[in-house]
């Protein structure tokens, strides 16, 4: 590859991913922040919360049908300049996200007892009673969410990764904003709020997330270039077009629904360890938020990038392109992982995490940022590349695999059969990347992908 083939590439890609950068910075940022607030009211409220997170993500992972469904139709049809297709497909993608996620939210809010003491009963007392009052609040925000997500796929299939970024942005510092002064209180006094714990940062979260549905649908109605759902017949039942989003999204929801699952069973082996081993996890999994923010953003922007070469009929540039994004991927993770790695004790004191916790945490983490520069591209990025060529079924039927097979059945046998602590989790998440990226790479070289998009599909 010549020097100006890598500077063209780098700023195609980069120019894409940079704002989906900045928007995910924002909500690792954010949300350490938040988590930090949660840990100023006791470990139980901090552990509380991360479970109802793990719970959380589990649910949403199932609106990832209509997320990528979405951004990937948008993004091939964007690239074939058919834009009334795309008007149409975004239309859809968000009925389907309010309709599945008012399904999905009132089983939960039937069961969510249940559910917590079904995965969670060995958690103490007072963190299972935090966890169910997040969860009831949270509950309802949920179809806000599937339905602004939707819309952000939409745009992002587009190329418009600028206007997520800010909707992404202020929907979390309203969040933050409201989150202090609900969770801590506040006292000016001519006006006086009371504290109101978990409550409190449960319902910041929830008004944040209607202010950004509010927001991201206004810039879609009024102001949006190449996907303005101005017209109701864009919203008009358009069970074909619905079909096609289902195509590509199904198996990604299904995927990820799993995903979260293996990752909500790791979650159960924790919490039989103990209470720090809990908010050793949380604590971890919001600091490594903020480390995926270059993989994630390229992961993201390579999705983007070979829909709409694949809309062109660009086969040949998809392998090359996404080999590409990998490298500069790892690059990144290591320059950032060794930063982060230098300061790690001051952040881990941001958290004012028990001794307990504070002992477990540089081991988790560490080898977190080992990790990630060494294998996290191949097993994350070639795969998003792969699923906006249209070969779903592939990256679903591998990912389930390697999570159930390596993740799961390690992460028992780590934690629970060799009594190896939290650290077992994380280790058993490292095999499944190098089992994901076992059949990955070689299905990329292969081109067995092609053939698999929207022209094949209709």
């Amino acid at each position: 590859m010549t020097r100006a083939e890598i500077q063209t590439r780098a700023k195609e890609l980069f120019g894409i991913s940079i704002p989906l950068a900045m928007e995910l910075l924002a909500i690792s940022v954010m949300g350490m922040i938040s988590t930090m607030l949660v840990s100023s009211i006791n470990e139980y409220a901090v552990s509380a919360v991360g479970m109802v997170d793990s719970v959380s993500n589990l649910v949403i992972a199932l609106f990832a049908a209509l997320t990528t469904g979405g951004t990937i139709v948008v993004a091939q049809y964007i690239g074939r300049e058919d834009g009334i297709s795309a008007k149409r497909a975004g239309g859809q993608a968000l009925i389907l996200a309010v309709l599945f996620s008012l399904v999905a939210t009132l089983a939960m809010l039937i069961f969510r007892q249940q559910v917590l003491a079904l995965l969670f009963g060995d958690a103490a007392d007072e963190v299972m009673e935090a966890a169910f009052t997040f969860l009831t609040i949270v509950l309802f925000s949920f179809p806000v969410l599937a339905a602004t997500q939707t819309a952000f796929g939409i745009l992002r299939g587009s190329g418009d990764t600028f206007t997520p970024m800010v909707v992404s942005v202020l929907m979390n510092v309203v969040n933050l904003v409201l989150g202090f002064t609900l969770i801590r209180g506040l006292d000016l006094g001519f006006i006086s709020i009371p504290s109101f714990g978990v409550a409190g940062a449960a319902v910041a979260l929830l008004i944040a997330r209607v202010m950004g549905l509010v927001g991201v649908m206004l810039f879609l109605i009024f102001k949006a270039k190449r996907v303005k759902l101005n017209r109701i017949k864009y919203f008009k039942p358009d069970f074909p077009m619905q079909k096609t989003i289902l195509t590509f999204g199904v198996p990604t929801s299904f995927e990820q629904g799993l995903f979260q699952a293996g990752r909500l069973i790791q979650q159960t082996f924790v919490v039989t360890i103990s209470t720090a081993a809990i908010a050793t996890n949380t604590i971890a999994n919001s600091l490594i938020m903020f480390v995926n923010v270059p993989g994630m953003a390229l992961s993201s922007g390579i999705m983007i990038l070979v829909g709409q070469r694949i809309g062109r009929g660009q086969y040949d540039d998809v392998k090359r392109t996404t080999l590409f994004a990998a490298g500069m991927s790892s690059v990144l993770f290591a320059v950032l992982g060794a930063a982060i790695f230098i300061m790690r004790n001051p952040i881990f004191a941001l958290f004012s995490p028990s001794p307990e916790a504070l002992e477990l945490l540089p081991l988790v983490f560490g080898s977190y940022l080992l990790a990630t520069p060494l294998i996290w591209s191949i097993s994350f990025i070639i795969p998003s590349a792969l699923r906006a060529t249209g070969d779903v079924l592939f990256t679903m039927i591998i990912s389930i695999s390697t999570m159930l097979i390596l993740r799961v059945v390690l992460s028992y046998i780590f934690i629970i059969v060799l009594d190896w602590g939290v650290f077992g989790g994380w280790l058993a998440m490292y095999i499944d990347w190098v089992g994901r990226s076992i059949f990955f790479l070689p299905r990329l070289i292969s081109g067995k992908w092609r053939g698999k998009g929207i022209k094949q599909q209709e």
